[in-house]
C-alpha cells in the first residue's frame, strides 16, 4: 500500500471503531480525567484533554516503531514475509469476527494480565497527579492498554517492514481516534447504541476483508 491508500484505509476504519469499541474500552479513562477539568476554562480544559490524547498517540507511535523495527529484521525473504502476511491475515479475520460477536474471542485477545503487571501501578500514580504532566503520563500509559483496535493497526505496522511506516501507521491511527474521544461524554448521550453497533460492524467487516486480502497475498508468496 502507498501512503494515500494507507490513510484512506486507516482513517475511516479507526474513526468508526472509535464509536463502537474505543468509547467503551477507553471511555472510563476519558470520563475520569474529564471530571478534573470542570474547574478549568474551556480553552484550558481542551488543551489538557488534547494533550492526553496526543500522548496516547505517542505511545501508539512508539509501538509502531518497535513493530516496524522487528519486522524489518525478520524480513529475511519474501517467502518468510509471506507466512507473516498469511498468519496476520488470519489473525485480523478472527479479530474482526471478535468485534462483531463481542464474546470470548475478543476477551481472550484483550487479556490485560500483562498490562496490570507492567502499567497498573504507574497508571494509578498518574491518575492521582492533578497536573498537565500527570494527564500526559496517563494518556501515554493508556496507549498500552490491550486493545483489539490497536492490534489491528499494529499488525499493519508489522507488515510495513519499516520503522518509519510503522510509526506513520500508528500515528495516523491514533490521530483518527482523537475527534471522537475528545467529545466522548457528549457522544455518549447523542449517539444511539444501534448506531455504535452499526459503526463497529462496518469497521469489523473492513478488517475481515483486509485480513482475507493479506492471507491471500501471503498464500501467493509461499507457493
Amino acid at each position: 500500500m502507498d501512503l494515500l491508500s494507507l490513510v484512506l484505509y486507516i482513517v475511516p476504519t479507526a474513526f468508526l471503531l472509535s464509536f463502537g469499541h474505543c468509547a467503551g474500552m477507553c471511555g472510563g479513562f476519558v470520563l475520569a480525567y474529564s471530571v478534573r477539568l470542570n474547574n478549568l476554562s474551556k480553552f484550558k480544559a481542551f488543551i489538557y484533554s488534547l494533550s492526553y490524547h496526543l500522548f496516547r498517540t505517542l505511545a501508539y507511535i512508539l509501538l509502531g516503531v518497535i513493530a516496524g523495527y522487528f519486522s524489518s529484521i525478520f524480513a529475511i525473504s519474501s517467502k518468510f514475509m509471506g507466512y507473516i502476511h498469511f498468519f496476520i491475515g488470519i489473525f485480523l479475520v478472527i479479530l474482526g469476527i471478535g468485534f462483531i460477536k463481542r464474546g470470548e474471542i475478543l476477551k481472550f485477545i484483550e487479556n490485560d494480565k500483562l498490562w496490570k503487571k507492567l502499567f497498573k501501578k504507574p497508571t494509578i500514580i498518574a491518575s492521582k497527579m492533578h497536573s498537565l504532566f500527570g494527564l500526559m503520563l496517563l494518556g501515554f500509559l493508556n496507549g498500552f492498554l490491550p486493545c483489539g483496535v490497536v492490534y489491528t493497526f499494529l499488525s499493519m505496522a508489522i507488515l510495513s517492514k519499516s520503522i518509519f511506516m510503522g510509526a506513520f501507521i500508528m500515528g495516523i491511527f491514533g490521530l483518527s481516534t482523537i475527534p471522537v474521544m475528545l467529545i466522548i461524554s457528549s457522544l455518549s448521550n447523542l449517539i444511539s447504541l444501534k448506531f455504535k453497533k452499526i459503526a463497529l460492524n462496518i469497521s469489523a467487516f473492513i478488517i475481515i476483508l483486509f485480513g482475507i486480502y493479506n492471507s491471500y497475498i501471503g498464500f501467493l508468496a509461499t507457493n
